[in-house]
């Protein structure tokens, strides 16, 4: 059956007689623009689409009070179920996964706020954690190293003082450069840091003591012991090497106890080492010499049993004598620095406050 043509004259049936013309009109017709943020107006002027702010899911409204994760009926769901995947991974808990839930549908000025609180109940659990550590203690295996490392350092060519406060406090600057177990920013700490200058300071008062009993060494009806010998006793199970300036510092003790084997042994061994260093005057040869003397007068003098090997003229200090003589020079070198600095800028500071004395010429 075809269908009739239209007539211009005759008026166009109408969209229930023939419905193939209203999706032919339909089909030419230009469909109104639509911009977004736009809508046309009957009179095809476009104005701002406003949404209504107190309408559920709006987009528009207030950004602190408008949650991107939400729609009009709830949490988006593809966002819901990747947080409950995420929170499965980190196997929180249940009451935990369901405040997620919760935090998810909060605004983000809520969000914010909570999140801010939540810091604050971490920063009071830390805080217990540090209050409920145990007090530092010096544990076995960190006082044995202690006691090594005092022998180390009494037996250093870089030693300053064998005695005093100046020992103890070389000693407690090199073990805090060492990894050793000692609890950072102990220092701040005045009740653990006592606890381990107080071990320092014994290791130190027994390094010395056994020293003293080594020199006082005589083999009944025979001579001292060479050098070498007393030198072996020294670091006998001690991580020390023998070596030429270790059988220079011995040698030294050994001169100066044979006139003062007293109590008061060690405070004369401090002051002839000063003496030595005041007239060397800085020069490091020159101290080098000094010891080399006490160091030949020595073996001259206490030949032993002849049994006593030296160490190779080439040998190298090595191991912790080696570690500890580097970590005390640098120390050493670290006060010279500190103490130039600081002269330095006493001087500039004197200038500064100086008149000018050209200045008040002319005045």
């Amino acid at each position: 059956m075809s269908v009739p043509p239209i007539s211009p004259s005759s008026s166009p049936p109408s969209d229930d007689d023939n419905p193939m013309n209203g999706i032919l009109a339909a089909m030419k017709t230009p469909q109104a623009s639509r911009v977004l943020g736009k809508r046309p107006t009957p009179n095809n002027e476009d104005f701002d689409e406003l949404e209504d702010d107190s309408a559920p899911g709006g987009t528009s409204g207030n950004p602190l009070t408008t949650n991107p994760f939400t729609t009009p009926t709830g949490p988006n769901p593809n966002d819901l179920i990747a947080v409950k995947n995420f929170a499965a991974r980190k196997k929180l808990k249940t009451e935990q996964l369901a405040e997620v839930e919760v935090f998810l549908q909060d605004p983000p000025h809520v969000r914010d706020t909570k999140t801010f609180a939540l810091l604050h109940s971490v920063f009071n659990k830390v805080e217990e954690i540090v209050v409920a550590t145990p007090a530092f203690e010096v544990s076995d295996d960190l006082r044995k190293n202690i006691n090594s490392y005092s022998v180390a350092m009494l037996l250093s060519s870089h030693i300053a003082s064998y005695k005093g406060a100046p020992a103890t406090d070389s000693l407690l600057k090199l073990l805090l450069r060492l990894p050793l177990g000692i609890p950072a920013g102990i220092t701040a700490n005045a009740a653990d840091y006592n606890r381990l200058q107080s071990a320092v300071s014994d290791a130190l008062t027994q390094t010395r003591a056994t020293f003293k009993k080594h020199l006082a060494i005589r083999r009944k009806g025979g001579p001292e012991p060479d050098i070498f010998t007393l030198a072996r006793t020294f670091i006998k199970n001690t991580k020390c090497e023998l070596s030429v300036p270790l059988c220079c510092r011995i040698a030294l003790m050994r001169m100066v106890f044979k006139k003062h084997a007293a109590n008061d042994f060690w405070d004369k061994l401090d002051a002839q080492y000063a003496v030595i260093v005041q007239v060397a005057k800085g020069s490091a040869t020159a101290l080098v010499r000094a010891f080399e003397f006490i160091y030949e007068s020595d073996k001259k003098q206490h030949i032993g049993d002849g049994s006593g090997v030296g160490p190779r003229p080439d040998a190298s200090i090595s191991g912790i004598q080696q570690q500890v003589d580097d970590l005390m020079l640098a120390a050493q070198l670290d006060v010279m620095t500190t103490a130039a600095a600081a002269t330095s800028a006493a001087q500039q500071a004197a200038e500064s406050s100086s008149p000018d004395v050209f200045t008040s010429q002319a005045a």
